[in-house]
């Protein structure tokens, strides 16, 4: 009844001459378990499913909650209000085809419905077809399919007119730039200035009365949502998904058991390497990206239905000073591309160096375009070589990234609930005043003219451990190593050792020196039209003084 294990019962045959038979309960039937998640390519392309969309919590809430909280009758009525029949659109042999309809499957994930595949729907509930297929066809709480009636083809004006302004609605809310989501969706992502489904409906009810309509209730505003291929916008958090699916059972204890390994050995490996820093002998820096910020961001109405200017900050952490350094930047200035944070990266190790010259250690996550590139590595060599210093890349374990510098975003985040934004260089102020002590956050807003292009005269063409098929790949690097020597050094796991990437370098003599290198960006990069003149409307709702910046932006004309 709860999905647990138990001893199911069998007929046993008490004599060979009768036909007397005696029950028994001694058949061990196994609990239930999720299994794993849709991996399918058709439905991460496809814009009616979801599945790539439900993360591994989800999945488990909905599958407990299946079998811990509900009886039989309440899972039957379960199931046949998430499977639905529809009549088939297409027969290719009318008369020796059996089936008559179709079945879309859908799972409810805070309050919001998402159709996914039949392999999904079973799997997080842990069930087999004919499970659904029974209650569907046997029992008498089936849903019965959508009849025909005589009034089915009637369309009431006033109801498609209430729909075609909530698609005019959720058409024009800001959406977020493509790099910032996930690169194997379809989905387009809303600003993250709504939380929840909630918020966003609220402000359709509150624009419906402005207007004088009649709003539409909050079942069919989800279900359009979901027709625009919509999603809410949530920062990235670290969420193991190795760790997730072990609870879940779809990983086997040896190989999560690997994962807690790994994930201890580069904790052990950052430990020990602050300590050695504290003494004096180096320096160990941690970095990341804080959340996407917007400009300007206001209390006002307005913005909901505005695109914004996306504002940036790279963050350097001392572990042994616990000195912070906080580089802002908007997207008239820099785009994310590795050359604008090797820019801000050996910017503040030049700035360290000139004062105290010592080998340097970097920690941070693996994510290859910030961190783990070919262009990357190629400007900290050249840094190695020009200071003749050994400078060391660290990565983490993925989902246990957790580092210093969050503690910085963290402080940022908290000086800004409750203020409004009206120029992206408030942030960099709001950062100097997060912290006071042991000391404050230092910041530097950036502009086009700081960034250097590292992509160009590489020393290494590749940062790939291996050449054949099966070797290792960038991302299995644990470590790289600088050397001044002009060689760059790796290791796939911590406790390996150092080798040599199997890779001819450029000689040190036809390096040139970075200050030869040419900028990334000759000029300011154009925003689209389309936010130029949404933020020309927003200037209504700042301040006289900060409108001129708004002003100045450069543009396209599409």
């Amino acid at each position: 009844m709860k999905g647990e294990n138990y001893l199911g019962y069998r007929r046993d045959i008490e004599a060979k001459d009768n036909a007397k038979f005696k029950v028994k309960q001694d058949v061990f039937k196994p609990a239930r378990s999720m299994e794993p998640p849709c991996t399918s390519a058709f439905c991460k392309k496809s814009k009616l499913r979801s599945c790539d969309n439900i993360n591994e919590q989800q999945r488990q809430y909905l599958f407990e909650n299946f079998w811990k909280n509900m009886n039989w009758e309440q899972r039957r009525s379960f199931i046949t209000s998430h499977v639905n029949k529809v009549p088939k659109k297409i027969t290719k042999n009318p008369e020796s085809s059996k089936r008559i309809n179709s079945r879309t499957y859908v799972l409810t994930i805070d309050n919001v419905r998402h159709q996914v595949c039949k392999k999904m729907f079973l799997a997080t509930l842990g069930i087999k077809d004919w499970f659904v297929r029974y209650w569907l066809t046997k029992t008498d709480c089936a849903m019965p399919p959508d009849l025909p009636t005589s009034t089915s083809n009637r369309r009431n004006p006033k109801k498609i007119e209430d729909q075609k302004y909530v698609e005019k609605f959720l058409t024009g809310l800001p959406k977020m730039p493509s790099h910032y989501c996930r690169a194997k969706t379809s989905r387009e992502y809303l600003e993250p200035i709504f939380s929840n489904m909630t918020q966003l409906y609220r402000t359709y009810k509150d624009n419906c009365e402005l207007e004088g309509r009649e709003c539409l209730g909050r079942k069919l505003f989800d279900k359009l949502f979901l027709k625009f291929n919509l999603s809410l916008f949530h920062p990235k958090k670290d969420q193991c998904d190795v760790c997730c699916s072990h609870k879940t059972g779809n990983i086997t204890d040896e190989e999560y058991a690997h994962h807690v390994l790994k994930k201890d050995r580069a904790r052990k490996e950052k430990d020990t390497d602050k300590g050695i820093a504290q003494s004096g002998a180096c320096h160990v820096f941690t970095q990341d990206v804080e959340s996407v910020k917007l400009a300007p961001y206001l209390q006002a109405s307005a913005i909901y239905y505005k695109t914004k200017l996306c504002v940036h900050n790279f963050t350097l952490y001392n572990l042994a000073t616990k000195e912070v350094m906080c580089y802002w930047f908007d997207e008239s200035n820099s785009t994310l591309e590795a050359s604008v944070f090797a820019s801000c990266l050996l910017d503040h190790l030049e700035k360290i160096l000139s004062q105290k010259l010592l080998p340097v250690i970097l920690y941070s996550d693996g994510c290859c375009a910030q961190n783990r590139n070919v262009t990357l590595s190629n400007a900290l060599l050249r840094l190695a070589f020009e200071k003749n210093i050994v400078i060391t890349q660290k990565y983490l374990e993925k989902g246990h990234t957790q580092m210093e510098c969050d503690s910085v975003h963290s402080a940022i985040e908290c000086k800004l609930k409750g203020k409004e934004i009206y120029l992206p260089q408030q942030y960099m102020a709001i950062t100097k005043t997060a912290r006071s002590d042991p000391m404050p956050y230092e910041a530097r807003y950036l502009d086009y003219t700081f960034f250097t292009d590292f992509s160009k005269e590489l020393i290494y063409k590749s940062i790939r451990p291996g050449k054949k098929t099966g070797d290792p790949v960038v991302t299995d690097v644990r470590m790289l190593e600088y050397r001044p020597n002009g060689t760059i050094w790796y290791k796939v796991g911590f406790d390996d050792e150092l080798q040599p990437l199997p890779y001819r370098p450029t000689p040190i003599n036809r390096i040139k020196q970075m200050n030869h290198l040419p900028k990334l960006y000759a000029a300011r990069i154009p925003i689209t039209k389309r936010k130029y003149e949404d933020l020309q409307d927003l200037k209504r709702v700042l301040p006289s003084s900060c409108q001129s910046f708004y002003d100045d932006l450069p543009h396209s004309n599409r």
